[in-house]
């Protein structure tokens, strides 16, 4: 039987309490334990995409390609984060694709329903993603990349040491050349 420990561990985590045997088999027959190979894309843009992914380990990115066909990475997601497009089961315009070897706990839109309705603080929780996602959103509309590049480093500084710095830049809606400079001014900053 395949290991369910960390998801076992949110649930009581979010819960504040101790799952019981049955509440363990239940989202044992709900959630899908999947492993994603380093650049393996988990959905793209069009399809219709109908899970929810809770990652265990690794590192996912979600993004969209312009019509030039530049990529511009909108989120990340890690350890014990969740990470799907928020409007399933519609089509989809973002793609997701795992940046590390990646093992997830997905499940389908219909079962994630059911569970929220019966572990309530898991809506409050996924509540959360949201407000994350508006800020990040206002953030990349209203901060220079400058600025948005030292939240990035504040919050999330594990998340800057595993990322390519590609992947770091098309984050903060600049090339690689122009971080390579914010990077220089914040380093001559220190010295």
């Amino acid at each position: 039987m395949e290991d369910f420990s960390v998801l076992f561990s949110y649930f009581e985590k979010i819960g504040n309490r101790k799952l019981t045997d049955t509440e363990k088999a239940e989202i044992v027959s709900v959630f899908r334990k999947e492993t994603f190979n380093k650049k393996q894309r988990i959905f793209n843009a069009g399809d219709e995409n109908t899970r929810h992914y809770y990652i265990e380990k690794g590192l996912l990115r979600m993004y969209i390609i312009d019509q030039s066909g530049k990529e511009f990475n909108l989120l990340f997601g890690k350890e014990r984060q969740w990470l799907g497009d928020l409007g399933t089961p519609a089509t989809t315009s973002y793609y997701l694709e795992a940046v590390e070897k990646t093992t997830v706990f997905s499940i389908s839109e219909s079962a994630f329903a059911a569970i929220m309705s019966k572990y309530t603080e898991l809506s409050s929780n996924i509540r959360r993603s949201y407000i994350f996602l508006q800020k990040r959103f206002v953030a990349i509309l209203s901060k220079t990349a400058e600025e948005n590049y030292e939240e990035l480093l504040n919050n999330d500084p594990d998340l800057v040491q595993r990322l390519p710095q590609y992947h770091i830049s098309s984050y903060l809606g600049v090339t690689p050349v122009f971080l390579s400079k914010i990077i220089a001014k914040k380093a001559r900053k220190r010295d």
